[in-house]
């Protein structure tokens, strides 16, 4: 059979299903996180202390500050002496205000007139540029290296003074705090100092200097007002003045005179008074000339109607009234006189004749009376037409004044406008200079700064308060970087995902295990060795161990790998070398020869063999080369186990041309005499990755065994170690997880106390 017809025979007979590597990134639980603190611990509690001895000595290395604090409060009510409006209002007390008075407690000039008060341009602490260690810590920053001022060789005398004035108020403004207390109208200022009595003394000066800052504003907010309206009031007075000129030269320009009217009424021009007057005459006129001819007409009517002695019901005539009286008399006389005396009697006739004669003066009366009437109607007509050409001649000359009247009110209104003006400034005026003596501040000090007694700064309460718990996150987070950068595998569930195998067993490391005494055959084991000699000879001495158990369940891991046929050629093989795939395979072969199995394990790593050295065979002369190149047959090179019934086909020297060797049919013929002479085959073969000489000699087994070495083993080099194996389909049967710190790999598995303290005691070691 050739080694391609080996290849195509594998690939068809493989019952085995490969499964893709999990190649996501671990998402760790918290439960895992918490298995990871407690691995880590001692790192996490050394970082820890180290973090806060850094705190501690830096805490001791800096310089203490105490800080002054004072209050003033902004007051916005206002104590009136006269009822006046201020030049300058009251402060406002809503939140942009305040925050605009705590600009102001921060400014530049009000820091400048601190420090020239208080002398602090002559003070160490502000005007000396001291450096201690921590001020070399900004020479890490790189920005700090680059050039940002300009030499002060190259600055004048002024410029170097504005430069260190500058320094000493940037200084003091970085020790100066100012707040809002809550939401009152209280500001705090705090200012810090090395010195106490210095904190307090420039606190309460910052809080004196605002409040004298608020006075000295009012202050020259009124003089800045008095100066401005004496100024306006002469301006107003030309302008008063010009525009009442303006109004008396135009009144003569045009005629116009004006007298004081009626009371509330003002001024009216001697015109408009004429017309006034005249119209009153002229409705009187046309009533009296309407009352004249009701008189006349009616007079006429009783005339012509036979009643000219009721003509004294229109008109009061004392003749007619005595005529009339005489004419009732005689009306009675001749009534008595004519039962007396008969018609034709002289008494009688005298009396007609009286009669008549009287009859005839009244009719002469009436006569004059209605000559009278006609002549006041004729005399009301004639002073009515007067008055009415009086009127037109007056409203005509008033046409002409009322086109004159608008521009003169117009400048009426301009004169009157510009002497209110000036009146309401004077006014004014006299306002400003009365408040210039009464001007109280918007803001007082409420609590002046005392000297404080404790360090304001480092705070030792917050500073430890805060390193403690950022002491431990620290740690965590070394703990967790040194997890992430550790590629390694720690669990049977992370290998398996990762690799797409089971895990078959995890062998413990040795040097793990406790030390204590095991009872073994005829024997004890003395202590727990990490060379591999001694921990193959574990399934022999201690079958009581965990490491026996952990080869026990490998080798019950790869029978039911196939129950239906079990492997009867096993290959042991790794990713790199020194991950305990020899002592894996001798423990294995050495297990299954305990328990009567005729087994075999024969050294395939002919770069590198190590077989004879774990077995600790000596005084061989014959080897797996010499029988594959035919110069000793089977039974001369095999050789028995010391330590158990297992025979071993053992590799004395390197080859070069391995692969030459097991592309020849030698080989194949035999594993295929082993096959018939024992019940399992175990052939320990050479890393995956360096060679290729385990990927040639994959058709000749029934069952691969995968060996990662706990923690070690990077998890990039297994996968693609295993995906080299599956390029050709490789029968793996399982991944064991070999020299896992037994503590460690239960703390990363189940969590400490939960499970191996309950289940070591099964164990021996």
């Amino acid at each position: 059979m050739t080694v391609q017809s080996r290849f195509e025979k594998a690939e068809q007979s493989s019952e085995f299903v490969e499964k893709e590597p999990d190649q996501s990134g671990p998402e760790l639980s918290l439960y895992e996180l918490w298995q990871v603190a407690r691995v880590r611990a001692r790192v996490i509690f050394g970082t820890a202390l180290a973090f806060l001895t850094l705190v501690a000595v830096i805490d001791l290395a800096l310089t203490p500050l105490f800080t002054g604090t004072a209050v003033v409060m902004i007051d916005d009510r206002q104590n009136k002496t006269v009822n006046l409006d201020a030049v300058l209002s009251g402060l406002p007390t809503d939140q942009a205000s305040i925050l605009n008075q705590i600009q102001i407690l921060q400014s530049r000039e009000l820091a400048t007139r601190v420090i020239a008060k208080l002398g602090l341009d002559r003070d160490p602490e502000f005007s000396a540029a001291q450096k201690t260690w921590l001020s070399y810590l900004g020479l890490l920053n790189p920005l700090a290296w680059l050039p940002h001022n300009m030499p002060d060789s190259l600055l004048s005398s002024q410029e170097a003074q504005d430069k260190i004035k500058d320094a000493v108020i940037n200084k003091f403004e970085d020790r100066l705090r100012v707040a809002q207390l809550q939401q009152s109208t209280a500001l705090e200022i705090d200012f810090e100092s090395r010195d106490a009595a210095k904190a307090a003394r420039i606190a309460n000066a910052i809080a004196d200097a605002y409040v004298e800052d608020q006075l000295n504003a009012k202050f020259e907010a009124t003089l800045k007002a008095t100066q401005w309206l004496a100024s306006r009031l002469g301006q107003l007075s030309d302008q008063a003045r010009r525009a009442q000129d303006a109004v008396e030269k135009y009144k003569a320009d045009n005629h116009i005179t004006e007298v004081v009217g009626p009371q509330g009424t003002g001024t009216i021009s001697v015109l408009d008074q004429q017309i006034g007057a005249l119209n009153t005459q002229l409705i009187q006129a046309r009533t009296d000339l309407a009352q004249a001819e009701a008189n006349l007409v009616r007079v006429r009517s009783l005339v012509s109607s036979g009643h000219a002695a009721e003509v004294t019901q229109v008109v009061s005539s004392v003749m007619i009234g005595q005529l009339i009286q005489q004419q009732a008399t005689l009306i009675q006389k001749e009534a008595e006189m004519a039962t007396r005396y008969g018609p034709l009697d002289p008494k009688m006739i005298d009396l007609q004749a009286e009669k008549r004669d009287l009859d005839a003066k009244i009719a002469e009366e009436v006569g004059h009376v209605v000559a009278t009437a006609e002549n006041d109607v004729a005399v009301a007509r004639t002073r009515e037409g007067s008055l009415e050409s009086s009127m037109d001649r007056l409203e005509s000359q008033s046409a002409v004044q009322g086109l004159a009247g608008v521009k003169l009110r117009e400048l009426e209104a301009n004169a009157a406008s510009s002497q209110a003006l000036y009146d309401s400034f004077v006014a004014r005026s006299k306002e400003t200079q009365q408040q210039e003596g009464l001007q109280i501040p918007d803001a007082r000090v409420i609590s002046w700064s005392a000297i404080p007694t404790i360090a304001s700064f480092p705070n030792n309460s917050i500073v430890f308060g805060v390193a403690f718990p950022a002491a431990l996150f620290v740690g965590f987070l070394v703990a967790f970087m040194l997890e992430r950068l550790d590629h390694g595998f720690r669990t049977t569930q992370r290998t398996e995902q990762v690799l797409g195998y089971p895990v078959l067993s995890t062998l413990p490391d040795v040097g793990s295990l406790r030390t204590t005494p095991a009872k073994a055959r005829g024997g004890k084991l003395s202590g727990a060795k990490s060379d591999s000699g001694t921990v193959a000879n574990l399934v022999i001495d201690a079958p009581l161990s965990s490491y026996s158990e952990a080869i026990r369940g490998l080798q019950l891991g790869i029978s039911l790998s196939h129950i239906d046929k079990p492997p009867k050629v096993v290959l042991i093989t790794s990713a790199l070398p020194g991950e305990g795939k020899t002592t894996t395979a001798l423990s294995l072969a050495r297990h299954v020869a305990q328990s009567g199995q005729r087994v075999v394990l024969v050294d395939c790593d002919l770069r590198r063999p190590a077989v004879k050295d774990t077995a600790l065979l000596t005084s061989l002369t014959t080897d797996l080369i010499d029988l594959l190149q035919g110069r000793v047959t089977l039974d001369e090179v095999l050789v028995k186990d010391a330590k158990s019934s297992a025979m071993i086909l053992p590799v004395l020297k390197t080859v070069k041309l391995a692969p030459d060797l097991f592309f020849s049919q030698a080989l194949a013929k035999i594993v295929d005499e082993l096959r018939g002479r024992f019940d399992l085959i175990v052939l320990d073969t050479a890393p995956v990755l360096p060679v290729t000489d385990t990927r040639i000699l994959m058709p000749l087994a029934d069952a691969v065994l995968f060996v990662v070495r706990w923690e070690s083993t990077p998890r990039d080099a297994a996968a693609s170690a295993l995906k080299s194996l599956r390029a050709v389909h490789a029968p793996v049967a399982g991944v064991a997880l070999t020299r896992a710190d037994t503590k460690r790999f239960h703390y990363y598995s189940f969590g400490y106390g939960a499970y191996y303290n309950s289940y070591r005691k099964y164990y021996d070691a």
